[in-house]
């Protein structure tokens, strides 16, 4: 049994001593001299069948040793007979001088048995020399920076990037102090008839144009904003126009309207606001009350027939 089992352990060994035999990875630069600092071309090839699956090395640290890998190429993949042939060029380079051993890099690999193994490659020796000093002579000062003389067209950019800048800022001037002091300055025009009568013809021009039936609800509302936000600077010569909602609301609140009528003006003025600037879509019973509470406000806030007079023989 102990025989067997002998004989068993050493088919085992010499089977993986064959797989690994069969993969071979080897480390070659074109020279094994370089000066401080130069790039060195070192070429890493491995060979192995191709039922064979390599796993390629990481070289974590981006060191071999005290030698740094400056540059990896792309793994290039051949084939030679029944093999598969791995080649990478690793740019390396040092930064100190002496004589470093770049020590035997193992390769993993799964065989046909899905079982893994490993192979190394050779070791290999990169000379590292410093720069050869002259101590006979004597040490020199540090040059002064050279002086190069630059061309006009290496500004060329610069100088078109600067021209639009400075064409920007002047027009925006220019535009400040004529165009803006020219514009026509539309004033609003006070009606000749009643406020509420010229109130409520507006809301009937806007009401015939049918505009939130036909998907127009931010001119609707638009509009009948500005109808009854120009009736109260009419009616009550306050500025209206220039106010938000809530400062309407502050503003009405010491004047002789009711409580309900208050309401439904702030109610309407809000709700243009909603659909103006937040882009919301009343219902159509939203739009229908609307209006309907912009003619009662009108209605109810008009000037009584005595007081128009006494206005009219003042």
């Amino acid at each position: 049994m102990k025989r067997k089992l002998n004989i068993l352990l050493g088919a085992l060994f010499l089977l993986t001593c064959s797989a690994s035999a069969q993969v071979s990875a080897t480390l070659k630069a074109d020279s094994n001299h370089i000066e401080i600092g130069d790039h060195l071309n070192l070429k890493l090839t491995i060979q192995s069948p191709k039922t064979h699956v390599i796993q390629w090395p990481k070289f974590d640290g981006d060191t071999l040793g005290k030698i740094e890998i400056i540059e990896r190429s792309k793994i290039d993949t051949s084939a030679l007979g029944d093999k598969s042939v791995f080649t990478q060029t690793l740019v390396v380079s040092a930064f100190d001088s002496g004589s470093y051993v770049i020590s035997p890099q193992a390769i993993f690999f799964l065989n046909q048995q899905k079982a893994t193994d490993s192979v190394f490659t050779n070791d290999y020796v990169v000379n590292v020399k410093t720069l050869d000093v002259d101590t006979a002579k004597p040490i020199k000062p540090i040059k002064a920076p050279l002086k190069v003389s630059y061309e006009l067209r290496e500004f060329f950019w610069w100088i078109v990037a600067g021209i639009a800048l400075l064409a920007l800022i002047i027009g925006f001037f220019l535009y400040r102090k004529y165009y803006k002091k020219n514009e026509t300055i539309v004033e609003s025009t006070r009606p000749t008839e009643p406020e509420h009568i010229w109130a409520l013809n507006e809301l009937k021009k806007l009401e015939e144009q049918k505009l939130w039936q036909n998907d127009q609800h931010k001119l609707y509302y638009s509009k009948i904003s500005d109808i009854l936000r120009s009736y109260l600077e009419y009616r009550y010569d306050i500025l209206a126009m220039e106010s938000t909602t809530d400062e309407i609301a502050k503003l009405i609140s010491s004047l002789s309207i009711s409580r309900e009528h208050q309401n439904r003006l702030i109610e309407t003025l809000q709700l243009a606001d909603f659909a103006k600037f937040a882009k919301m879509t009343p219902l159509p019973d939203q739009n229908m009350r609307s209006m309907e509470n912009a003619k009662a406000f009108v209605e109810h806030t008009k000037k009584k027939a005595e007081q128009q007079n006494t206005e009219n023989q003042g």
